[in-house]
């Protein structure tokens, strides 16, 4: 179970509004002057993440809570919006690569557009797998305990 920290910042019902702050991993590494990750961190500066997830900790606004989200729901959700969008995009170029004719006018933006659109294909295919209830309840976050010691 992977654990992050976030704030309370609403209730509505029975489920929380978090809000997490990204994180990014310049904070760990020994070339913070030299890496472009850490200057754009710092040009943009804290970015916060906003999410739901049932109280079942009986949570407060201004609350700290613990939140985990499964290994399982990571490594399918960056599936699902990272990899298969991207494998659709190749493999749709290729098709069209070796579809199209060499002498096809505009070859290039065809295979470009084929590629295009394998990605965007993808995508909504993934947005409909991650958005059904099934898949929901398993990706959500919970809240696992709320954090005493920011108390």
């Amino acid at each position: 179970m992977i654990e992050e920290t976030a704030r309370v910042i609403g209730i509505e019902d029975d489920q929380l509004l978090l809000e997490a702050q990204t994180k990014t991993a310049c904070n760990a590494c020994e070339v913070k002057q030299g890496c472009g990750t850490s200057v754009m961190s710092k040009v943009v500066g804290r970015k916060f993440t906003r999410f739901r997830a049932p109280n079942t900790v009986n949570a407060r606004v201004g609350d700290e809570v613990v939140v985990g989200l499964a290994e399982e729901a990571m490594l399918k959700g960056s599936v699902l919006v990272y990899l298969l969008p991207l494998l659709a995009m190749i493999v749709f170029a290729l098709l069209a690569d070796m579809l199209l004719d060499a002498e096809a006018a505009a070859r290039d933006l065809q295979v470009l557009g084929a590629g295009l659109f394998g990605f965007a294909a993808m995508l909504v295919i993934s947005r409909r797998l991650l958005s059904s209830d099934d898949n929901r309840s398993k990706l959500n976050p919970v809240v696992l305990r709320k954090n005493i010691a920011a108390s």
